[in-house]
Protein backbone atom coordinates (compact mmCIF):
# COMPACT_ATOMS: atom_id res chain seq x y z
CA UNK A 1 0.00 0.00 0.00
CA UNK A 2 1.04 3.27 -0.84
CA UNK A 3 1.86 5.46 1.81
CA UNK A 4 0.25 8.28 1.26
CA UNK A 5 -2.97 5.59 1.41
CA UNK A 6 -5.17 4.80 4.45
CA UNK A 7 -7.29 1.74 5.11
CA UNK A 8 -10.70 1.39 6.46
CA UNK A 9 -10.58 -1.79 8.67
CA UNK A 10 -12.27 -4.90 7.74
CA UNK A 11 -15.52 -5.24 9.84
CA UNK A 12 -16.09 -8.97 11.47
CA UNK A 13 -18.90 -11.44 11.11
CA UNK A 14 -21.58 -10.66 13.76
CA UNK A 15 -21.93 -13.69 15.97
CA UNK A 16 -25.40 -15.28 17.09
CA UNK A 17 -26.82 -13.47 19.44
CA UNK A 18 -29.45 -15.91 20.69
CA UNK A 19 -29.29 -20.02 21.70
CA UNK A 20 -32.05 -22.13 20.69
CA UNK A 21 -32.31 -25.37 23.08
CA UNK A 22 -36.05 -27.13 24.03
CA UNK A 23 -37.56 -25.02 21.40
CA UNK A 24 -37.12 -22.11 22.65
CA UNK A 25 -35.19 -19.21 21.94
CA UNK A 26 -32.81 -17.95 24.61
CA UNK A 27 -31.16 -14.37 24.50
CA UNK A 28 -27.92 -13.71 25.81
CA UNK A 29 -27.86 -9.57 25.45
CA UNK A 30 -30.46 -7.53 26.05
CA UNK A 31 -32.21 -6.67 22.57
CA UNK A 32 -32.09 -3.04 23.54
CA UNK A 33 -28.01 -3.24 24.26
CA UNK A 34 -27.86 -4.99 21.07
CA UNK A 35 -29.70 -2.26 19.12
CA UNK A 36 -27.62 0.68 21.02
CA UNK A 37 -24.65 -0.91 19.99
CA UNK A 38 -24.96 -1.73 16.67
CA UNK A 39 -26.65 1.80 15.94
CA UNK A 40 -23.71 3.14 17.40
CA UNK A 41 -21.40 1.34 14.86
CA UNK A 42 -23.59 2.74 11.56
CA UNK A 43 -23.72 6.16 13.56
CA UNK A 44 -20.00 6.23 13.64
CA UNK A 45 -19.35 4.54 9.81
CA UNK A 46 -22.10 6.77 8.57
CA UNK A 47 -20.63 10.05 10.05
CA UNK A 48 -17.23 9.17 8.73
CA UNK A 49 -19.27 8.22 5.37
CA UNK A 50 -20.75 11.97 4.64
CA UNK A 51 -18.42 14.17 6.70
CA UNK A 52 -15.13 14.76 4.85
CA UNK A 53 -12.71 16.94 5.92
CA UNK A 54 -9.77 17.61 3.13
CA UNK A 55 -9.46 21.22 2.24
CA UNK A 56 -11.51 22.46 5.06
CA UNK A 57 -10.25 24.45 8.05
CA UNK A 58 -8.50 23.09 10.89
CA UNK A 59 -10.92 23.96 13.00
CA UNK A 60 -13.34 22.21 11.38
CA UNK A 61 -11.28 19.03 10.95
CA UNK A 62 -10.77 19.07 14.93
CA UNK A 63 -14.40 19.59 15.03
CA UNK A 64 -14.93 16.85 12.75
CA UNK A 65 -12.14 14.47 15.18
CA UNK A 66 -14.23 15.44 18.08
CA UNK A 67 -17.86 14.34 17.16
CA UNK A 68 -16.54 10.68 15.41
CA UNK A 69 -14.61 10.47 19.34
CA UNK A 70 -17.79 11.35 21.50
CA UNK A 71 -19.81 8.80 19.02
CA UNK A 72 -16.98 6.31 19.41
CA UNK A 73 -16.69 7.19 23.29
CA UNK A 74 -20.26 6.88 23.90
CA UNK A 75 -20.29 3.24 21.89
CA UNK A 76 -17.15 1.90 24.20
CA UNK A 77 -19.34 3.29 27.44
CA UNK A 78 -22.32 1.13 25.95
CA UNK A 79 -19.73 -2.22 25.59
CA UNK A 80 -18.60 -1.28 29.22
CA UNK A 81 -21.72 -1.26 30.98
CA UNK A 82 -23.12 -4.25 29.05
CA UNK A 83 -24.28 -7.73 30.81
CA UNK A 84 -25.12 -11.02 29.43
CA UNK A 85 -27.18 -13.47 30.48
CA UNK A 86 -25.36 -16.85 31.50
CA UNK A 87 -27.74 -19.83 30.52
CA UNK A 88 -27.84 -23.02 32.63
CA UNK A 89 -29.86 -25.85 33.59
CA UNK A 90 -29.85 -27.30 37.25
CA UNK A 91 -26.98 -29.93 36.66
CA UNK A 92 -24.44 -27.55 34.79
CA UNK A 93 -25.49 -24.46 37.36
CA UNK A 94 -24.66 -26.93 40.21
CA UNK A 95 -21.46 -27.96 38.41
CA UNK A 96 -20.27 -24.78 37.56
CA UNK A 97 -20.83 -23.58 41.53
CA UNK A 98 -19.37 -26.09 42.88
CA UNK A 99 -16.41 -25.90 41.03
CA UNK A 100 -15.63 -22.23 41.73
CA UNK A 101 -16.31 -22.61 45.06
CA UNK A 102 -15.34 -25.94 46.76
CA UNK A 103 -13.47 -27.47 43.82
CA UNK A 104 -10.63 -25.45 42.05
CA UNK A 105 -7.16 -24.98 43.69
CA UNK A 106 -6.03 -21.29 43.32
CA UNK A 107 -2.64 -19.70 43.67
CA UNK A 108 -1.42 -16.24 43.56
CA UNK A 109 -2.41 -15.58 39.91
CA UNK A 110 -5.90 -16.62 40.42
CA UNK A 111 -7.18 -16.26 44.04
CA UNK A 112 -7.88 -12.81 43.47
CA UNK A 113 -9.77 -13.07 40.17
CA UNK A 114 -12.18 -16.03 42.12
CA UNK A 115 -12.61 -13.80 45.64
CA UNK A 116 -13.86 -11.15 42.51
CA UNK A 117 -16.05 -13.46 41.47
CA UNK A 118 -17.51 -13.53 44.86
CA UNK A 119 -20.70 -11.26 44.70
CA UNK A 120 -21.56 -13.05 41.80
CA UNK A 121 -21.37 -16.16 43.10
CA UNK A 122 -23.40 -14.78 45.87
CA UNK A 123 -26.03 -13.49 43.82
CA UNK A 124 -26.65 -16.45 41.95
CA UNK A 125 -26.95 -18.73 45.05
CA UNK A 126 -29.43 -15.92 46.77
CA UNK A 127 -31.31 -15.87 43.22
CA UNK A 128 -31.45 -20.12 44.12
CA UNK A 129 -31.19 -22.87 41.45
CA UNK A 130 -35.17 -22.50 40.84
CA UNK A 131 -34.85 -25.00 37.65
CA UNK A 132 -38.41 -27.04 37.63
CA UNK A 133 -36.43 -30.05 36.01
CA UNK A 134 -32.79 -30.67 34.93
CA UNK A 135 -33.24 -29.44 31.10
CA UNK A 136 -34.90 -26.22 32.09
CA UNK A 137 -32.36 -23.04 32.13
CA UNK A 138 -32.07 -20.34 33.96
CA UNK A 139 -30.47 -17.20 33.43
CA UNK A 140 -27.88 -15.86 34.99
CA UNK A 141 -26.31 -12.10 34.97
CA UNK A 142 -22.58 -11.67 34.03
CA UNK A 143 -20.60 -8.66 32.79
CA UNK A 144 -18.01 -9.35 30.90
CA UNK A 145 -14.84 -9.19 33.58
CA UNK A 146 -17.15 -12.27 35.11
CA UNK A 147 -17.49 -14.02 32.17
CA UNK A 148 -13.98 -13.63 31.39
CA UNK A 149 -12.61 -14.40 34.94
CA UNK A 150 -14.85 -17.99 34.66
CA UNK A 151 -13.33 -18.65 31.60
CA UNK A 152 -9.64 -18.09 33.13
CA UNK A 153 -10.11 -20.15 36.08
CA UNK A 154 -12.08 -23.59 35.24
CA UNK A 155 -9.90 -23.65 31.85
CA UNK A 156 -7.32 -25.45 33.42
CA UNK A 157 -9.37 -27.94 35.06
CA UNK A 158 -9.14 -31.46 34.32
CA UNK A 159 -11.78 -33.86 33.87
CA UNK A 160 -11.04 -38.09 33.47
CA UNK A 161 -12.83 -39.88 31.01
CA UNK A 162 -16.14 -39.54 29.12
CA UNK A 163 -17.72 -39.30 32.75
CA UNK A 164 -21.17 -37.03 33.35
CA UNK A 165 -18.37 -34.22 34.74
CA UNK A 166 -16.83 -34.09 31.26
CA UNK A 167 -20.40 -33.93 29.24
CA UNK A 168 -21.26 -31.10 31.82
CA UNK A 169 -17.61 -29.29 31.93
CA UNK A 170 -18.09 -28.71 27.48
CA UNK A 171 -21.51 -27.44 28.20
CA UNK A 172 -20.17 -24.90 30.41
CA UNK A 173 -17.35 -23.77 28.44
CA UNK A 174 -19.81 -23.83 25.12
CA UNK A 175 -21.84 -21.83 27.12
CA UNK A 176 -18.97 -19.22 28.09
CA UNK A 177 -17.62 -19.72 23.94
CA UNK A 178 -21.41 -18.17 22.93
CA UNK A 179 -21.06 -14.61 24.90
CA UNK A 180 -17.35 -14.55 24.65
CA UNK A 181 -18.07 -14.56 20.63
CA UNK A 182 -20.22 -12.04 21.11
CA UNK A 183 -17.49 -9.82 23.78
CA UNK A 184 -14.83 -10.25 21.27
CA UNK A 185 -17.42 -9.35 18.19
CA UNK A 186 -18.14 -5.81 19.72
CA UNK A 187 -14.87 -5.42 21.40
CA UNK A 188 -13.04 -6.08 17.82
CA UNK A 189 -15.81 -3.07 15.95
CA UNK A 190 -14.32 -0.89 18.87
CA UNK A 191 -10.94 -1.44 18.05
CA UNK A 192 -11.74 -1.46 14.53
CA UNK A 193 -13.72 1.70 14.37
CA UNK A 194 -11.04 3.66 15.88
CA UNK A 195 -8.24 2.36 13.67
CA UNK A 196 -10.83 3.77 10.97
CA UNK A 197 -11.27 7.10 12.69
CA UNK A 198 -7.68 7.71 12.95
CA UNK A 199 -7.40 6.74 9.04
CA UNK A 200 -10.46 9.07 8.15
CA UNK A 201 -8.33 11.83 9.87
CA UNK A 202 -5.50 10.84 8.41
CA UNK A 203 -7.38 11.52 5.06
CA UNK A 204 -8.50 14.80 5.73
CA UNK A 205 -4.37 15.99 4.38
CA UNK A 206 -4.29 16.54 0.93
CA UNK A 207 -1.78 14.43 0.07
CA UNK A 208 -3.28 11.42 1.44
CA UNK A 209 -6.37 9.59 0.52
CA UNK A 210 -8.50 6.29 1.82
CA UNK A 211 -7.75 2.61 -0.30
CA UNK A 212 -10.91 1.42 -1.28
CA UNK A 213 -10.52 -2.82 -1.59
CA UNK A 214 -13.23 -5.55 -2.12
CA UNK A 215 -13.14 -6.18 1.44
CA UNK A 216 -12.78 -2.79 2.66
CA UNK A 217 -15.08 0.56 2.85
CA UNK A 218 -14.17 3.22 0.77
CA UNK A 219 -15.23 6.47 1.93
CA UNK A 220 -15.83 8.62 -1.22
CA UNK A 221 -14.53 12.42 -1.55
CA UNK A 222 -17.18 14.84 -1.70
Amino acid sequence: MNKNQVQIETNVIKPKISIFENDTEYRLMELDTEINLDNKIYEIENFMRVNVGKGKPEEIKDSLYASAKEIWNSYAKILKESVYTFYLNRKQYHFLTELLRDKLEYDVNTVFLAIDLTDMLGEWVEEGPKHKDDKELKGYKVDTTEITYIYHLIAKHKVKGLSNNTYLFAQVLRRIGDISKIVSYYDTCAKNLSKDIQNWVAAFEDNVHLEGENQTQELEEA
